[in-house]
């Protein structure tokens, strides 16, 4: 698994509200992106969505993780830039 990919797969994922706005926003398809959270729900042992046919919404593990994640990404890019 691509650990940083999924986290943004998660991050765009909870931003956006749905699986499919999030593929928009990362040019993916809604298959991809639910594998990538999928594997990270696997990683991790824990859901991080509720899933329903419109839309996701954030577990509180999700919650507790997305705040991490975020830390993790702005990381990345600070290192990066």
């Amino acid at each position: 698994m691509d650990h940083l990919r999924a986290l943004k797969a998660f991050v765009a994922v909870a931003d956006a509200g749905t699986l499919s706005a999030a593929a928009r926003s990362l040019s993916l398809s809604p298959p991809s992106i639910t594998r990538l959270v999928g594997d990270l729900e696997a990683h991790i042992g824990t859901q991080v969505f509720h899933r329903t046919t419109r839309s996701v919404t954030l577990t509180e593990a999700g919650a507790t993780y997305l705040i991490d994640a975020r830390k993790i990404l702005a990381a990345v890019q600070l290192a990066d830039d």
